[in-house]
């Protein structure tokens, strides 16, 4: 007998290339993946990966059972959600993936209150850069992304929330005094930024190339793909940096940083709701998607 866990975990590392990624979007240790695989294997009588320039691909027979355990598992969800919806006892789980600024800001505790609407359900979060999301869902492994970008045509995007990125320092930095400075000043500042596939980091670069900026000329001395480093990092009286005036707004409230106006630099953008086309949203993601929506409207009547 082959038990459905087993298939999500083999579907799963099929489509991420790696045991590693798929003990993280699994939430299980990667010798408990290793087992799993092993087992059905034994249980089918054949290998079913291959280890080919450090990813792990299917064999011949592991693309066989790949397309049979894929109709499998949806025909499974589709199942269980309709008995859910019978019962009125949603034990769902909802994948969700979470590029860095909104999962630092205002999605949590959202998903919280959701969270209370169906109290049975499971709620799975993976935090990434927005390139990182939009791999799992295309992979499969995630039902819902929420990134700072606007993503690729291969997506439907439900933009819901209005952002802007600022560029801020430390108190004590000479340029705080400023209330505005040419942006040919940031080659002469230590910088502290968001990794490379950052949304961020994009939409900053984009823009101050536009203004005439030459961005590998920047000295940027450290990266980070988490916000909050990046603003104790500035806090303590080191460098310059970009980031979503959401995440800001405390220490800009009590001193802690400073904003800086880079003249002609304005950089507003949307945060996204996203899921691949031509896919079927299930009835938690769905329902999560409105949940959002009608929160953040909330907000917006608010303020």
């Amino acid at each position: 007998m082959i038990d459905i866990s087993k298939l999500k975990t083999f579907v799963t590392v099929a489509e991420l290339g790696s045991f590693s990624k798929a003990s993280e979007i699994l939430y299980i240790t990667q010798p408990a993946v290793t087992q799993q695989i092993k087992a059905l294997e034994k249980t089918i009588g054949a290998k079913l990966f291959q280890r080919q320039g450090g990813r792990m691909v299917l064999t011949e027979e592991g693309k066989r059972i790949y397309q049979i355990a894929k109709t499998l598992l949806a025909s499974y969800e589709g199942l269980m959600e309709e008995i859910a919806r019978i019962k009125k006892d949603l034990k769902d789980t909802l994948f969700l993936g979470l590029s860095a600024t909104p999962s630092e800001y205002i999605v949590p505790s959202i998903i919280a209150e959701f969270h209370k609407e169906f109290p049975s359900s499971k709620i799975k979060i993976y935090t990434g850069n927005s390139h990182e999301v939009e791999e799992g869902l295309i992979s499969g492994v995630l039902n819902l992304g929420i990134i700072e970008r606007e993503p690729s045509d291969k997506f439907v995007s439900i933009p819901f929330l209005e952002d802007e990125i600022l560029f801020f320092t430390y108190p004590e930095n000479p340029i705080a005094a400023n209330e505005e400075i040419e942006p040919e000043e940031l080659y002469n500042l230590d910088l502290v930024m968001r990794e490379a596939q950052s949304g961020t980091r994009k939409l900053v670069r984009d823009k101050l190339e536009e203004l005439g900026i030459v961005f590998e000329k920047l000295n940027i001395r450290i990266e980070s793909n988490n916000s909050r480093n990046i603003i104790q990092i500035v806090k303590s009286g080191y460098g310059s940096s970009f980031l979503s005036k959401g995440l800001l707004d405390y220490e800009l409230k009590t001193g802690g940083v400073v904003n800086v106006r880079i003249k002609g630099f304005e950089v507003k953008r949307n945060f996204y709701i996203i899921y691949p086309k031509n896919t079927t949203l299930t009835f938690l993601a769905s329902n999560f998607i409105s949940f959002l929506l009608e929160k953040i409207k909330e907000v917006h009547q608010e303020v």
